[in-house]
């Protein structure tokens, strides 16, 4: 496990291999092979990810709130995809996040994770995180600025509460998350549930059976599997079981009053945000179902000692997964009316190629 250098050279062959998986035109179910080994240090497990070549660079994952982590097929395809282009990748499993319930002792984890680097590499890394992970980058850019290559945002947010809200009402959300909302908010209900533990193991297990199906973002759809895990919930929190579901009237009013006694200033992501220095590009889909993409441009606005570059995007949605076999707009409707007009599609394809130029380092 030697020290590597970076590579140098053009930055075509990582662009090809990045735009032929990453495209709106890729399989999202085949990945390119990688080489890839689990170590665990210190009680924290890490994946890792090998280019067959001296890497270009050295990409230091931050997970965003899912139960499997660098697991998730997704992110494990994207960190194959990674791997492809020429890059050395490592991705921690944050145990906080893996439980989906974020706190400070994430932030710690992850550094931890950092600080391993020198195991596999002696470059600096860049970091990407995604969706809530982005919390876990600012902490550690702020803290080591100088040590990294570069922060790549994928759908962060700027306000935790916001955030959750969104979660809870927002126009567009994906209500499969609003258990996770509800997980977070357990010791702020309002009467204390009678047996909190069995309540957020009855909501992971809902989570466990409804992400990764967009089919069951239907209300009919997504009920009915709340009713069918309902019998196997104690009696004592059943209800509010199906309350945090949305199968029962009444989630919006209890989760806000919980949310407003809900202390979030460990997850707060602005003390960090004027100590980074150096390059900071924020992607985000403009139909982001979990973190709207105004949060990108918040988060540019308080980067006051940073090189931020935004780019927003019509082809990925909040898992980074490409959308649809041609470039789409969201904003444009998908039945019945215009397609896409040339100007937007050229856009769009702009934004794609920066982003897979970031990508390519």
């Amino acid at each position: 496990m030697g020290a590597v250098l970076t590579s140098s050279g053009s930055r075509y062959p990582a662009l090809v291999v990045l735009g032929r998986w990453l495209g709106p035109w890729s399989d999202p179910a085949r990945a390119p092979d990688a080489i890839v080994d689990d170590e665990v240090i210190a009680g924290l497990r890490i994946r890792v990810y090998r280019p067959r070549r001296e890497p270009r660079a050295t990409y230091l994952i931050a997970p965003g709130l899912h139960y499997q982590g660098p697991d998730d097929p997704r992110l494990d395809r994207f960190c194959k995809i990674l791997a492809a282009a020429g890059h050395l990748v490592v991705a921690p499993f944050i145990p906080d996040y893996l439980a989906l319930t974020p706190c400070a002792g994430a932030k710690r984890d992850f550094a931890r994770a950092f600080a391993a680097l020198p195991r596999w590499s002696s470059q600096r890394p860049v970091v990407f995180s995604i969706s809530f992970g982005s919390l876990l980058a600012f902490a550690l850019a702020a803290e080591h600025a100088d040590a990294l290559d570069g922060l790549v945002i994928f759908g962060g947010y700027a306000d935790f509460h916001a955030t959750m809200r969104f979660c809870l009402a927002g126009e567009g959300r994906d209500p499969l998350n609003q258990p996770v909302v509800f997980a977070n908010l357990v010791d702020t209900l309002e009467p204390p549930p009678a047996d909190p533990a069995a309540l957020v193991a009855a909501w992971r297990r809902y989570v466990e059976a409804t992400w990764g199906r967009p089919e069951l973002k239907q209300r009919a759809r997504y009920t009915a599997i709340a009713h069918a895990l309902a019998p196997e919930v104690p009696a004592s929190v059943r209800e509010m079981f199906l309350v945090g579901v949305g199968a029962r009237p009444g989630s919006l009013a209890v989760a806000t009053a919980a949310l407003a006694r809900f202390d979030a200033s460990a997850l707060d992501p602005t003390p960090y945000l004027a100590r980074i220095r150096g390059r900071v590009d924020l992607v985000h889909g403009t139909d982001d179902d979990v973190i709207p993409f105004e949060h990108s441009h918040e988060l540019a606005a308080k980067l006051v000692n940073a090189e931020v570059r935004v780019h927003i995007t019509g082809m990925y949605g909040h898992t980074g997964a490409a959308r649809g076999r041609a470039p789409p707009v969201s904003s444009v409707p998908t039945s019945g009316a215009a397609r896409p007009s040339l100007r937007a599609l050229a856009h769009e394809l702009v934004t794609l190629v920066r982003v897979l130029r970031v990508l390519a380092r």
